[in-house]
This record gives C-alpha cells, sequence and structure tokens, in this order.
C-alpha cells in the first residue's frame, strides 16, 4: 500500500483489517486534553508483526536499533509509529534494557512503561475510546507531574525530562516522583552530554520559564552532574541568573539569546568549560562569550568603549539589537546601542578626507564616532 493520501482512518482501517489495532500515544494524546494542537503524532501498534507491517506500508522508513520505529507519512505530515513494547532493566544507563515488542503487548503494557501519567494515555485511532489506565488526564487537570510507576528510575535521562516536562508544561511535581529522581544522579553522570543537550534545547524552545529546568534541578541535586557550571554559582548568583533568563525569554524566542543570557552570571573559563564538554552549538557559545565580554567592558560605559562595543558586535555572532534584548531584560545600566549604532551609520566613509590612507581613514572614523557618541550621550 502506497503512503500517498494516507489517512489516519484509513491506516487504522488497514491495520485492523489485519488483525492488530492503532493507537495515539504519548504527548499528542496530553496536548489534547490541555486544548493544545500537538506538532508531531505518534501511533502505537499493537498486534502485528514487523514483516506484516513493511508489507502493508513499504513506504515506511524504519530506524532504531533496540526496537522498531517506522516514519510515516500521514495526512501529508511524517509521524512516528512504534510497536507496542515492554522494558525490562538488565544494566545500566539507556542502553540497558531488555525490549520486547511482540503482538502480544498490549496497549496497557506499552502506557505502564512510559515515564509520567500524564504521558501514558491513549486513544483507539478507530473508536476514539480513551485508554487512561494510570489518571493521567486527572494529572493534566490538577497540573501535576507523577511517576507511572516505580520503573520511573530504570532510565536516568527521566530525571532530566521530568524537570524539562515541568519548565515546559508549567506543572508541579508530586513529591514522591521528585525524590525518586533524586536517586538517579550517579547513573545520570555517565549519560552522554549530546542526550543532555537535546533536553537543554527543548526547554530554550518551549518553556516560557525557563529557569524552573534548572531551579528543579538543583533541589534534585542534579544540576551539578548535569550543568556544573550553573551549580558553582553562589545562590544569589544562581537566582539572579535564572531571573535573568526567564525574563529575557518573555522577550524573545531565541535559543541564543535564552543561553546568551547566562553570559552574564558565567565566566568565559566557565561557559568554554560547558562548551567542551557538551559540545554547544557554535552560536550560542560565541554569542554568550559576547556577552560577558561586552558587559565587562561597559561596567563604566564611556563614548570609546560604546566605540568599541558596537563595531566589536558587529563583527560577532551576537548582534547589537541582540545584546541590547538581554542588556533590556537583565535589568542592565547600560546605554541601549542600537540607536547609537544607527547614528554612527550616517557617518559615511565618503567624508573621510581624501588625503588620509590606509589605518589612518579607521583612526579618522573612530574618533569620528567618539565624538558623536559624547554628543548623543
Amino acid at each position: 500500500m502506497t503512503s500517498v493520501l494516507l489517512t489516519e482512518r484509513l491506516f487504522a482501517e488497514t491495520i485492523a483489517a489485519n488483525g492488530g489495532r492503532v493507537f495515539r500515544v504519548g504527548g499528542c494524546v496530553r496536548d489534547q486534553f490541555m486544548g493544545v494542537i500537538p506538532k508531531d503524532i505518534d501511533f502505537s501498534i499493537v498486534g502485528m508483526v514487523k514483516k506484516n507491517f513493511k508489507m502493508l506500508f513499504p513506504d515506511a522508513e524504519e530506524y532504531g536499533k533496540s526496537f522498531p520505529v517506522f516514519h510515516l507519512l500521514i495526512d501529508g505530515k511524517k509521524c512516528e509509529l512504534a510497536f507496542a513494547r515492554t522494558e525490562r532493566k538488565v544494566g545500566s544507563g539507556y542502553k540497558g534494557f531488555k525490549v520486547s515488542s511482540k503482538p502480544k503487548v498490549t496497549i496497557q503494557e506499552d502506557l505502564f512503561r512510559r515515564d509520567t501519567t500524564v504521558n501514558s494515555i491513549a486513544m483507539d485511532c478507530l473508536t476514539g475510546e480513551i485508554i487512561d489506565p494510570f489518571n493521567g488526564i486527572q494529572d493534566i487537570n490538577n497540573k501535576i507531574l507523577r511517576a507511572t510507576s516505580q520503573h520511573f528510575i530504570d532510565d536516568p535521562m527521566r530525571a532530566l525530562r521530568l524537570a524539562g516536562q515541568s519548565a515546559r508544561l508549567g506543572f508541579e511535581i508530586d513529591a514522591g516522583t521528585l525524590t525518586m529522581a533524586s536517586t538517579l544522579a550517579t547513573e545520570l553522570g555517565d549519560e552522554p552530554p549530546e542526550r543532555m543537550l537535546i533536553e537543554l534545547t527543548k526547554v530554550l524552545v518551549q518553556a516560557p520559564q525557563p529557569g524552573d529546568f534548572f531551579k528543579i534541578l538543583a533541589k534534585t541535586k542534579l544540576l551539578q552532574i548535569t550543568f556544573r557550571e550553573l551549580w558553582d554559582l553562589s545562590k544569589v548568583e544562581f537566582d539572579n541568573a535564572m531571573a535573568r533568563l526567564d525574563s529575557i525569554a518573555k522577550m524573545t524566542k531565541s535559543t541564543k539569546l535564552r543561553f546568551a543570557t547566562l553570559g552574564l552570571a558565567l565566566d568565559k573559563e566557565s561557559i568554554s568549560r560547558w562548551n567542551n564538554k557538551m559540545t554547544l552549538p557554535g552560536d550560542w557559545f560565541y554569542a554568550t562569550i559576547a556577552v560577558g565580554k561586552t558587559v565587562s567592558l561597559l561596567e563604566s560605559p564611556n563614548p570609546e568603549k560604546l566605540v568599541f562595543a558596537i563595531n566589536g558586535l558587529r563583527r560577532g555572532s551576537l548582534s547589537v539589537e541582540e545584546f541590547d534584548i538581554i542588556a533590556q531584560g537583565g535589568g542592565l545600566n547600560i546605554p541601549a546601542l542600537s540607536p547609537l549604532k544607527a547614528a554612527l551609520t550616517l557617518l559615511s566613509k565618503d567624508t573621510v578626507p581624501k588625503a588620509l590612507t590606509g589605518k589612518d581613514i579607521g583612526e579618522w572614523l573612530r574618533q569620528k564616532h567618539v565624538e558623536l557618541i559624547s554628543k548623543l550621550l
């Protein structure tokens, strides 16, 4: 069967006609009950083997090493499909699981392995029936994150995702679940840094108050394992950094600017250590360094320093306008640089005396810029 013009209804009917069943699962079901249009639709298939599925849908793209997962165009959108599975802890870390995705695995068993109750809800794609064995809908209504079972502690990354879910959804965390998360420090420290970066990126993209993510990690003593540079700050410095981060998050959705705000609290050495450990996106790293450098330069601003700062930002990964957002959101006592930059651009090189050449032209322009800003201030 071709996936062209394949609808969710036709997909579910085809699976049912061949002895299986399809359910919407996870975040898309949770979002539905929150009144949010889901960005991605994930499906769980029960009662079917991979061989039969691939015969029915040869266009499905398979990936995943531990268990089969497919991408398939449904209603014109790439969706993720996985066979219902169970997981049993046999080792440490995210690879330490024995997975079974046999046709006899039920949707209830598939939901049982998931992290929190709000993500352990399914909807039958044919009948619309809601399967909610762990009272996830009630927790959504109460805005509470609660571990689906004791299996929460099997995967240390769930502690990081828990903090991320709380920050993104604005939900409180059940006390028992918070305690469970705090026991995962040792295993979490062995996780690949790139997996932590994925969770951090989700928070910076989606959370209205990303500071909550780091606060939860601090509360569970996991911040020293995951983002040590923030843990090393004093309580006052940390609280100020989180307040600034949340303030700037209200002004911009840019992940670069949200992360670069941390440059108001962290020095170049700390950011470099973070980057060496986690390999941050290049624009995040250089923008954060630029924030710290520019703020240090302008602690006692004068016309010469302002000209130097504007010219430096013009050539870097952080624009003058972007720095102004951070300075304003961070409550810094620094003159807005954007109007000054606009004034400087009006001073054309055409006005440079013709007798000047080479470096003398640059020095002449610099002096004129300083004079102009002196007048403006």
